[in-house]
């Protein structure tokens, strides 16, 4: 069993979708079963860019844009491709194992921000601001776009630096290349997943 859980799960208790993690990791190690769980961080690249998009066009919308506190933690983003490589080797093995999935770069927050715009092709302001601003900022904008823009939970991992790891990378992929190739492409329009996101049913019955 290949099980996608996320970076760091047992340091966010508060919450929910860690938690779901944190409890699906519990069974498997429970279970009779050899399993790989595998730890991305952040994604990027493949059909939906979610975060990194409605980053972009926050970036293209706004002249200034703010990082919850002074944006010094780090985020350490990985490529789609790479992840998937790994589930493919480790769904060939039999040994179980827990692994994080990262990228070959670890950026501060505010870099990788910059980043973003640099290669959007854009000057931008970049500026530190109390947490709770950017949450009631964020809650502004998403009662405009009908979406859930930024939780205080998403704030506090981020800042906690759960967007990175320790371990050795097992990505090939750099971010900063992909961001350079495909900058002008992002935040044309926003991707709101709450609208977006469509669970299907099976088209069979299972079991």
């Amino acid at each position: 069993i290949v099980h996608f859980s996320v970076a760091h799960p047992h340091k966010a208790p508060d919450w929910s979708y860690f938690r779901g993690k944190v409890a699906v990791e519990g069974l498997l190690h429970d279970s009779d079963h050899s399993y790989a769980i595998l730890r991305p961080t952040v994604l990027f690249g493949g059909g939906r860019n979610v975060l990194i998009n409605n980053i972009a066009w926050m970036l293209r919308k706004f002249p200034v844009f703010g990082v919850f506190g002074m944006g010094n933690y780090p985020i350490q983003p990985v490529h789609v491709k790479d992840v998937a490589r790994v589930a493919v080797e480790q769904g060939e093995l039999r040994e179980n194992v827990t692994i994080d999935v990262t990228g070959l770069e670890t950026f501060r927050y505010k870099e990788y921000i910059g980043l973003m715009a640099k290669s959007m092709g854009l000057r931008r302001l970049i500026l530190p601001m109390p947490s709770t601003v950017g949450w009631v900022f964020g809650k502004f904008v998403g009662l405009i776009l009908q979406d859930l823009v930024i939780t205080r939970a998403e704030i506090r991992g981020l800042k906690r630096g759960l967007m990175a790891s320790d371990e050795k990378p097992l990505g090939v992929h750099k971010f900063s290349e992909w961001i350079a190739e495909h900058g002008d492409e992002l935040g044309i329009a926003y991707q709101n997943d709450l609208k977006e996101r469509r669970y299907r049913p099976p088209s069979e019955p299972v079991g």
